[in-house]
């Protein structure tokens, strides 16, 4: 996943850096959640990491595994000034087999209060029994709780939970409750129930003190945005400025994919005042496509030839469900032509039950367009980000088009230059080169949503492709220090430049 500026809740598995020379590949999974109190913001830094890369010390007759995590959090604008500064020991138990720790996570929850709505995380992860070089890795929370306006805080799904001790409460204690949470994005086929926890603020501040107000809990179709029929609950709740909310929804008839849950809260009337969502993939037996269900004779998939066949299907990839592209991955080069021909009859029966020839006319007429507008010498126009975009979204309403590299008037230091010339104290930039790049504007997008964006740029500034860099789209490739990337490394990370403001403005 992304899973991904980010999703205000997100999730990343992060292996071993990149840039880091001879880092020791841990595995460690981070989950970072918001919410709001009576004192301000929060967040919560949920980290898994797997012992088994670890080396494991003998101390006192008894074998242990150490890691150091260090914490820090800066704002977007001020990244050389810390809020907040964390370093500690995660330790294993102390057991005599030193192999039955290879099949240990090392968890750890921080709580970080915050004076900012946009902060950067630095993360350092180091093995302290070893001399490899530590792992760092950094990202980004935006935490947007207003005043006066209802609210939903980031959606926490639920490993267990209990009743907490009135007396003694710990870090892991809500609203009389002792909740740990379940940080993973993969949820096994054997966990059929999720139980999650959200707050909601300022219901009575938009509803009126007790009045009632209805919250709305779903499962999304990641690729599509459609809600998933029969796993949804509604819920009427009396207003107030805080009410937790503690619950579970049924996904044992959840087909294989990828997917939101989505709770949201509405109105009386309907209207939707504010939501939240929380991505992950279910794995399960249930597949989306079946092979025992006839195809009328009169079908167009039956005048396809078995040589267009899996061309198609290859080409649907860009508006395909995450279960349909697993399927094509796993069982196209297999399939047999009925199995073809079922799979692209029901795809396009799903897209329009009365006239499914009319759905394939009208993609393929879209297909053939980007395929000879964007194909390259290795790469069929639908393949490349472009050619999605445009099969996902439609043609944009908007094109900046920079194919000569527009210098950035900027007042940042030239780090190139810097790095180049290390005796010079400071050297002042008279512009920054961009690759190639383009930015489309869409008004509005078939998802709902107003005023996205896309940066495209072309490496080595070869103009035959251009590649995703940045969006606002939700669920596309966010990067907040995309600039940087653009600008080959010269422009400060967090200095906006003339791309930047482009895309801010929509336009040249």
């Amino acid at each position: 996943m992304k899973r991904k500026f980010f999703n205000i809740l997100f999730l990343v598995v992060m292996f071993c850096c990149a840039n880091v020379a001879y880092a020791q590949n841990i595995g460690v999974i981070y989950a970072i959640r918001s919410y709001h109190s009576a004192t301000g913001n929060y967040i919560e830094i949920n980290t898994s990491i797997d012992a088994s890369a670890l080396e494991s010390k003998l101390l006192d007759g008894n074998y242990i595994k150490q890691a150091e995590l260090t914490t820090i959090v800066c704002p977007y604008d001020k990244i050389d000034s810390a809020l907040y500064v964390e370093k500690r020991i995660i330790s294993t138990p102390r057991v005599q087999d030193s192999s039955s720790l290879n099949n240990i996570s090392l968890s750890d929850m921080q709580r970080i209060a915050l004076s900012c709505d946009t902060c950067v995380i630095f993360f350092e992860l180091r093995d302290i029994n070893t001399k490899m070089q530590p792992m760092y890795y950094k990202d980004a929370v935006i935490v947007n709780y207003p005043k006066d306006y209802v609210s939903v805080s980031d959606i926490m799904l639920i490993d267990n939970y209990e009743k907490s001790n009135e007396q003694q409460g710990n870090i892991y204690t809500k609203n009389g409750y002792d909740i740990y949470p379940y940080i993973y994005d993969e949820i096994v086929k054997e966990k059929n129930i999720l139980d999650y926890y959200v707050e909601i603020y300022n219901a009575d501040k938009n509803f009126g003190e007790n009045n009632y107000y209805v919250v709305f809990s779903a499962i999304e179709d990641m690729n599509t945005n459609k809600k998933v029929e029969n796993i949804q609950k509604v819920k009427r709740i009396k207003s107030e400025s805080l009410t937790p909310l503690l619950s579970k929804i049924d996904i044992s008839t959840l087909s294989e994919g990828s997917y939101y849950l989505t709770v949201e809260v509405r109105g009386s009337d309907n209207v939707l005042y504010a939501y939240k969502r929380y991505p992950f993939f279910r794995q399960s037996d249930n597949k989306i496509i079946e092979e025992n269900v006839d195809i009328p004779q009169d079908a167009f998939v039956n005048n396809i030839s078995e040589e267009e066949l899996k061309e198609n299907i290859r080409c649907l990839r860009p508006i395909a469900t995450d279960a349909q592209v697993r399927y094509m991955l796993k069982n196209l080069k297999t399939s047999t032509p009925t199995q073809d021909r079922y799979f692209l009859y029901q795809f396009y029966k799903a897209q329009n039950p009365l006239e499914p020839q009319r759905a394939w006319k009208d993609y393929m007429n879209q297909v053939a367009k980007v395929n000879k507008k964007y194909s390259t010498a290795i790469k069929k126009g639908y393949a490349t980000d472009m050619g999605r975009v445009i099969l996902m979204y439609g043609e944009p309403d908007n094109i900046i088009d920079e194919k000569f590299g527009v210098s950035s008037i900027s007042n940042a230091n030239n780090k190139f230059d810097e790095r180049m010339n290390p005796d010079a104290s400071s050297m002042d930039v008279k512009g920054v080169s961009y690759y190639p790049y383009q930015i489309w504007v869409y008004n509005h997008t078939p998802f709902g949503e107003s005023n996205r964006k896309f940066v495209f740029y072309a490496k080595q500034d070869n103009l035959a492709e251009y590649f995703l860099l940045h969006s606002n789209a939700r669920g596309e490739l966010q990067d907040m220090y995309w600039e940087n990337t653009l600008s080959h490394g010269t422009l400060e990370q967090g200095v906006m430049g003339t791309a930047g403001k482009q895309f801010q403005r929509g336009y040249k």
